[in-house]
């Protein structure tokens, strides 16, 4: 199991088919400024406020200050064999000693409907329970978000409750503030491992079948 003290050395870089999450490098955050700099991409973020360059800055600065402190743990999305990031995914209010965190993520809108945001967080889900010894994981989306929601769903979390009467901020000047639920969704280690399970026991099947 990782522990705080051995992460203050470095986050382990983690595979995919078809990505590498890495922990963030100096040379990331020109990249990033510019990601929450777009409207669409930063829409369901800080209660849907229009991007600035003070609250691309402001994003930024928690994003460093999380990760001094290890308070997040934050991974650059990075296509194989480049490394040019294409978002960002967090274990966010990381608590060691309770096994909890929140899961979060930011994808540039050229990786939007590829399975991007789903494959990272699938696979920063198994980190969290097999490395992290995490016992829960929660993440929180708006209602009106349905594509970050699908994403949740068929990366194994679960509905649990709604959160009313978020505001979304409308500064366009035209378009009034807007109140939505935020939706919560979660999982356990032991739901992890039973989903994983006949996953790999299904596809034990399926491989036989064809033999």
């Amino acid at each position: 199991m990782l522990t705080r003290k051995m992460l203050s050395q470095g986050l382990p870089a983690l595979w995919t088919e078809r990505l590498v999450l890495r922990s963030l490098r100096q040379s990331d955050y020109s990249t990033l400024s510019e990601l929450f700099s777009d409207p669409q991409v930063i829409r369901y973020v800080n209660r849907g406020s229009q991007p600035t360059p003070i609250r691309a800055r402001r994003l930024l600065n928690q994003i460093r200050s999380s990760s001094a402190k290890l308070d997040s743990l934050h991974y650059a999305i990075c296509w194989k064999g480049s490394e040019q990031i294409i978002g960002i995914t967090s274990f966010q209010h990381w608590n060691e000693q309770n096994g909890t965190a929140q899961i979060g993520y930011i994808l540039n809108r050229s990786t939007w409907g590829k399975g991007v945001a789903t494959e990272a967080v699938q696979r920063l889900l198994e980190f969290g329970f097999a490395e992290l010894n995490l016992c829960k994981v929660e993440a929180r989306c708006y209602e009106a978000n349905v594509s970050s929601e699908r994403v949740l769903c068929k990366s194994g979390m679960i509905y649990e409750r709604t959160l009313p009467s978020f505001v979304l901020n409308h500064e366009d000047g035209e378009t009034p503030d807007t109140l939505l639920d935020v939706k919560v969704y979660s999982l356990y280690r032991e739901q992890h491992i039973r989903s994983s399970h006949w996953e790999n026991r299904l596809q034990t099947l399926v491989s036989d079948k064809h033999e």
